[in-house]
């Protein structure tokens, strides 16, 4: 999986590798005028019709070659027919085709033109039901404000886009495995998102040709960092892919390609979560103050530049903690900034399991994003949710990044273990429902 283990920030060849220009080639084909066709010519030079050729029906057809009774030559986003006479393309809504117990998704009216290169893929009825729920309620709460776009334009364009499909798929189903313990949904997640990583590195290598496929880009690495979360040894992959969607973004800006997510970079998204973010709650001085001990303990351990970068972050983030939960979720954003922009070479140091320092930097953020949930759950606060199984804030439901605590804690030496007392402490306290909204109980 290349793109998770090689993923730079920048705009470089090894991130994307190619240019994100397409040129449209006009039609070559010799079109007769209308008054030559069905006619012919005798040799006194009389003109005779031409008997006129038998119709074979086109079912899948556009209207307007239905209407004339010819058959359409189904090349999208305008046939042949309607090309040559200026008149809009316009298809049945709903095309079935029966193979065994699939089903084929209706198409939808959008606004976003869809792939021509590629035909319909085809669900399973497991496949349709995933993909509801994720419409319904398992999509993405970022970039923040873009609810609609998650519900509308993004299904819209799926079914051309296999990458895009299978990430969708993925996050839904571990969604569902998280809240029903469902192994074998678990299981579907990890096939989906392993076909989605490979579909979506094959068009990496490609390049971006159109603002689509680019936007389609963009909301498969939000699907995936997404289902990170869901993935005991994933915060690597999630770090990867919150990178790859800076990647992709800015290849895209390059090429001046329209987004149809809104706001998704830099501050904008604060306008939205500013209200309920003013409101959030302190979290308890005594936790507080414990993390704010626990990284005062390992500064010297930190001897890379991007160490003591990130180091520095949450420590700041952590003394904001005791005085205002604003400001420490301003640490937070700057700190995702931060690991967003490390040079390459720093980020595979950092996110190396045998890093021990780097585990420790780790797991000190995985704690203090746990301690600050309350924080943080104002960038839900907006989201509304067709079905919601529960309220965004639930104190009953897990946060299941503590998962990535349990593993970044596996195979901790003797000698660092004392660096890790507070880090396993938030661990136990959560998995113990003493901590479960983040405010010490």
């Amino acid at each position: 999986m290349n793109l998770l283990q090689n993923t730079p920030s920048d705009d470089s060849p090894e991130t994307l590798r190619a240019s994100s220009q397409f040129t449209i080639t006009p039609h070559s084909q010799q079109w007769r005028t209308p008054s030559d066709v069905g006619t012919v010519k005798s040799e006194d030079g009389s003109v005779k019709k031409r008997g006129r050729k038998g119709h074979t029906k086109s079912r899948t057809g556009c209207f307007n070659c239905k209407r004339a009774r010819i058959k359409c030559k189904e090349n999208r986003p305008s046939c042949d027919y309607c090309a040559h006479r200026d008149l809009k393309c316009q298809w049945p809504e709903i095309q079935i085709t029966q193979v065994g117990p699939v089903i084929r998704r209706p198409s939808s009216a959008s606004s976003i033109p869809v792939n021509p290169q590629l035909p319909p893929p085809v669900f399973t009825i497991q496949d349709f039901r995933l993909f509801n729920h994720f419409v319904q309620s398992a999509y993405p709460s970022h970039p923040v404000g873009n609810d609609a776009v998650w519900t509308h334009e993004i299904p819209s364009i799926a079914p051309d886009y296999e990458f895009l499909l299978h990430a969708m798929l993925a996050l839904a189903a571990a969604d569902i495995s998280a809240k029903r313990g469902d192994p074998d949904m678990k299981v579907t997640a990890m096939s989906h998102r392993v076909k989605a990583i490979e579909s979506l590195n094959k068009a990496i290598d490609d390049g971006i040709k159109t603002f689509v496929q680019g936007n389609a880009m963009l909301a498969t690495c939000f699907a995936l960092l997404f289902h990170s979360v869901f993935i005991a040894d994933g915060l690597g992959e999630y770090m990867s892919f919150i990178r790859g969607t800076m990647a992709i973004g800015t290849k895209m800006g390059y090429g001046r390609m329209k987004f149809i997510f809104v706001k998704a970079f830099g501050d904008e998204q604060l306008e939205l979560i500013g209200p309920a973010l003013r409101l959030a709650p302190l979290v308890h001085p005594d936790v507080s103050r414990a993390a704010c001990r626990s990284l005062e303990k390992f500064g010297f351990l930190c001897e890379r530049d991007s160490e003591l970068l990130l180091y520095g972050r949450l420590l700041s983030m952590a003394r904001n903690l005791v005085t205002s939960s604003q400001d420490a979720y301003m640490e937070l954003r700057k700190y995702y900034g931060l690991f967003m922009f490390l040079p390459q070479q720093d980020f595979v140091h950092f996110i190396n399991p045998s890093n021990v320092v780097g585990k420790l930097l780790q797991a000190h953020f995985v704690a203090m994003q746990l301690i600050m949930t309350p924080i943080t759950n104002s960038e839900r606060a907006h989201r509304q949710l067709v079905n919601p199984d529960e309220e965004p804030g639930d104190p009953k439901r897990l946060n299941p990044t503590v998962g990535w605590l349990a593993s970044l804690h596996l195979n901790i030496p003797p000698e660092m273990m004392e660096y890790f007392q507070w880090t396993l402490w938030v661990e136990q306290e959560v998995l113990e429902g003493r901590l479960s909204t983040g405010v010490y109980e």
